[in-house]
């Protein structure tokens, strides 16, 4: 029997040396502990060129930071760490939505007198993203994410590497998405201003895109959801940990971690945990009404998984602060990027 340890807080894994304070560390050493604790490596001169990227962050940019150097040392042949951390750490800190930035790319593009068709087919993806949506049901969200996951392009690199290595003639169709039609816009533009809106959301898409990591047996799929909600622009994200099995993920062992802005909620993060079908949920806000909600619903979510085979163990909630610093908040990155011995078993 394996036990697989998905994230869920930070902690010393039992018979581990406690390390040195951090007080006592320079940062250099601190960054360093943390590599070793997550048993990754980086040459010395990277590890020194990330310490004063880190070092040069505002304070409120720092914590994310150190979070995000775990992504950066799990992934084998990534350079220029330092910028590559730089690039997240912004575009993670940023006050704008996706569908913001998109909203001044696409007032460049309504500018061009005869738009190319690059241009044209950017200006339909954009429009299509920004369609307003309701997601009463089930059935409504699922076909909203349907729709959108294939519009960000997320997985463009991949599939063209795949056309170039099978001797596929790429398509016109397989290039109607956001990334490489952004890609193909910033070879076109003429000012700074465009080449500027442009590169944001490039970094933006880039970044998302790191989170998606293999991380010894397990999978990590990482997807941002934009969507305009009674006409304000919000940013969904879904993360989701699994052993693969015959190439897919495994929904019987999982874990999916998701975070939503909601027009009455606020800001809720939810935490699944399924082992063996039996799912443990924790939900995370900053609505005090749902302390008494959860409870009340919990007996109509029990019958309606059990109906699909499914058992709850166990749904709790917990009640924080909104986070108002603007991008991903902290502790959602925390619970994401929690190095596998950090967290609950899954037995498989």
């Amino acid at each position: 029997m394996n036990i697989l340890h998905l994230g869920a807080g930070i902690g010393t894994p039992k018979n581990q040396t406690t390390p040195i304070s951090a007080a006592s560390q320079t940062p250099q050493e601190s960054t360093q502990a943390l590599i070793t604790q997550i048993g990754g490596k980086m040459p010395s001169t990277s590890l020194k060129e990330v310490t004063e990227a880190i070092d040069s962050l505002p304070p409120t940019q720092n914590d994310k930071a150190v979070e995000l150097v775990k992504v950066l040392v799990q992934r084998n042949g990534l350079t220029n760490l330092s910028e590559k951390l730089q690039m997240m750490v912004t575009s993670f800190s940023d006050k704008e939505t996706t569908l913001q930035h998109l909203a001044k790319v696409e007032t460049f593009l309504e500018k061009a007198n005869l738009p190319t068709p690059i241009q044209e087919k950017l200006i339909d993806v954009i429009r299509n993203m920004q369609l307003p949506q309701t997601l009463n049901t089930k059935t409504e969200a699922l076909q909203f994410i349907k729709q959108l996951l294939p519009l960000l392009g997320l997985n463009f690199e991949q599939n063209l590497g795949n056309f170039i290595r099978d001797g596929q003639p790429l398509s016109e169709a397989k290039l109607e998405q956001l990334k490489p039609l952004l890609l193909n816009y910033m070879n076109q533009t003429t000012t700074p201003e465009e080449k500027t809106a442009i590169g944001h959301l490039i970094s933006k898409l880039t970044s998302f895109q790191l989170l998606t990591r293999e991380e010894g047996n397990l999978h990590h799929v990482f997807l941002p959801i934009p969507v305009n909600m009674e006409n304000e622009s919000k940013e969904w994200y879904v993360h989701i940990s699994s052993k693969k099995k015959n190439e897919e993920l495994d929904s019987e062992y999982c874990r999916v971690v998701l975070l939503l802005d909601l027009p009455l909620f606020s800001s809720v993060m939810v935490d699944v945990l399924v082992q063996r079908k039996v799912i443990s949920i924790s939900f995370q806000h900053s609505y005090p009404a749902l302390e008494s909600l959860v409870p009340k619903s919990a007996p109509f979510l029990k019958k309606k998984l059990a109906d699909i085979g499914y058992t709850i163990s166990n749904v709790k909630t917990e009640y924080k602060e909104k986070d108002n610093t603007p991008g991903i908040p902290l502790d959602y990155l925390r619970t994401i990027l929690a190095s596998p011995q950090e967290g609950v078993d899954i037995r498989i």
